[in-house]
């Protein structure tokens, strides 16, 4: 017997049928710890991902409007059934208090992929046009709530919107006398132009597609692959520009002067220019978005003079006006045309920020008055005035785009402008200076009449100016209805020509004989009769100086702004 129970627990030593059940009991508790972990865990993570989604929606909703950022991200997370509170700070997370908390922070992102992702967030920059928002939340621990505390969620993301807006400055041209417009035409591009007065207003009241334009414009110069920026980068000539204008939307009335264009201007002058110095489409990728979305047109003459001007920069242009109506016996022009400096073109697509002016301008006049009846004997017939006329750059800047409501007829954009200073002198000029735009034009007394033994100088100035900017406001309507907005100088309150002879000095030198005794002695009221004539063809002159400048796109005094179309584009997720 005790041989056999001996047999019985040796075998029962060498037995392992019975580890398993035993192991088990034993690690049974460490199991269920690693379960419940792995559970919480899991939960933690989904928990994690979804306070991401909240996170991304909160900063999309702040960034569609930056204005009311901090309450687009709560309404957004509130919609989505969490109840948060607003953090001045981080810091705040630890502080007693809700559970959920957002710290929303407005500031600029820059789409540069030069810059560490890190540094294309600046918050609270000028000119914002994003939104970080930092969501804090407390997970959940089904299991090992009572072993381990619930930890915090944090959670960050940016948004960034892409407003957008085409405007222009000082481009609405004017009505004006065909043989002017001939005059000034052949003067910047050398060739042989002869238009009506009915081809003019054809061209004046004709519009067409920006991109239709350009895209006829790459054909022409051979781009059959490329971007837009690569068409504006590209040299061209005027005769290319008129025969990409015919064909993008020539038509009807249109075709008789464009047809006579496109033989001039290819015929004449061959100078290449750019049109990236007068058109600027900013951002390549926000140009593609926003044009296509906004649908900019152009006007036909606009692109054709600016396109003139750009060819004749830094020349000086001469026109032999000949005799002229309202008492101007004879008329002869000199003008010059600058460049706007940094670049700045007349029309831009941009956001916040864009600059956009127009060129300085140089003119001078000499007119030929009539001499009063009294003084015709003693004087000669002709009253010679030598005017200088100088307009600095206008300038416009896009202040602000926005969609309060998110929808486009909440459309708001707003532009801050200021016309150019303008003065004009009574005085000499050098004429071969003119174009010299780096030094500024000296001056002597005017040269009025000189005969034998008599001459009689005067001098006069005036000036329009206006350091301040004025913002302008354009609605959805506005902007639809191709309303264009004036921005005046302050004290232009008469004709600038008025202005200018109201400060007008004269003096008379008369040659001395024999023992200092004037061998000639002029009337007494000489000098208050010259003021009178000249004085007297004011408007006349101020009417030669508007249809000048006029022809140019330049107004005295004054801005002009036209948006052509804007969107407030769509808020995106960005790195």
């Amino acid at each position: 017997m005790r041989q056999r129970a001996a047999s019985l627990f040796g075998r029962f030593l060498r037995s392992t049928s019975g580890q398993f059940a035993l192991m088990t009991a034993i690690t049974a508790p460490a199991a269920v710890v690693l379960a419940a972990v792995a559970v919480d865990s899991g939960s933690l993570y989904v928990e994690k991902r979804r306070a991401q989604a909240l996170a991304d929606l909160a900063a999309i909703a702040a960034a569609s409007n930056i204005d009311k950022a901090p309450q687009q991200a709560l309404a957004m997370l509130s919609d989505n059934g969490v109840s948060a509170t607003i953090a001045s700070n981080t810091g705040d997370f630890a502080k007693p208090g809700g559970n959920d908390r957002i710290v929303v922070t407005t500031g600029r992102y820059k789409s540069d992929k030069s810059l560490d992702p890190a540094d294309r967030y600046t918050a609270n920059a000028p000119l914002k046009n994003a939104a970080r928002v930092t969501y804090r939340t407390i997970g959940t621990r089904y299991f090992a709530g009572s072993i381990i505390p619930a930890p915090e969620i944090i959670v960050t993301a940016t948004a960034a919107s892409t407003p957008a807006a085409a405007f222009s400055i000082g481009s609405r041209l004017a009505a004006v006398n065909d043989g002017i417009l001939n005059a000034l035409l052949k003067g910047l591009t050398g060739s042989q132009i002869s238009l009506t007065v009915m081809d003019y207003n054809a061209l004046l009241n004709a519009n067409v597609s920006l991109l239709d334009f350009l895209d006829a414009l790459a054909l022409e110069v051979g781009l059959t692959a490329g971007s837009y920026e690569e068409v504006l980068d590209t040299q061209v000539t005027i005769g290319q520009v008129a025969k990409a204008l015919k064909n993008s939307g020539g038509s009807g009335a249109l075709l008789a002067p464009l047809g006579k264009l496109v033989n001039a201007l290819t015929n004449g002058s061959v100078l290449p220019i750019k049109l990236s110095d007068i058109i600027d489409f900013g951002d390549g990728q926000l140009a593609q978005a926003a044009l296509r979305q906004i649908g900019v047109d152009v006007n036909v003459m606009e692109i054709l003079m600016l396109s003139a001007i750009l060819a004749g920069k830094g020349k000086q242009v001469g026109l032999d006006l000949g005799v002229q109506t309202g008492g101007l016996l004879d008329v002869s022009v000199s003008l010059a045309i600058g460049e706007p400096p940094q670049r700045s073109p007349w029309f831009a697509v941009g956001e916040a920020g864009t600059l956009v002016r127009i060129a300085q301008t140089r003119l001078t006049a000499t007119v030929d008055i009539g001499m009063p009846g009294s003084l015709l004997s003693l004087l000669g017939t002709r009253i010679r005035l030598p005017l200088y006329l100088e307009v600095a750059f206008a300038e416009a800047q896009l202040k602000s785009i926005t969609c309060p409501t998110g929808r486009r007829d909440s459309l708001k954009v707003q532009v801050d402008a200021r016309p150019g200073v303008v003065n004009l002198f009574l005085a000499e000029v050098d004429k071969s200076k003119l174009g010299n735009f780096g030094s500024p034009m000296a001056r002597s007394t005017a040269k009025l009449v000189q005969v034998p033994l008599v001459s009689i100088t005067g001098q006069a100035h005036a000036e329009m100016s206006n350091i301040a900017y004025k913002t302008l406001t354009f609605t959805a309507a506005d902007i639809d209805s191709g309303k264009v907005r004036k921005v005046n100088t302050k004290d232009y309150v008469t004709s600038l020509t008025t202005s200018l002879f109201s400060s007008l000095s004269l003096t008379a030198n008369v040659e001395l004989g024999l023992l200092n005794l004037p061998l000639l002695t002029l009337p007494s009221n000489t000098l208050a009769l010259l003021g009178q004539a000249i004085k007297g063809v004011a408007q006349p002159i101020d009417n030669l100086l508007y249809t000048l400048l006029s022809a140019l796109g330049v107004s005295l005094g004054e801005a002009e702004i036209k948006v052509h179309g804007a969107t407030c584009g769509r808020a995106v997720l960005v790195q």
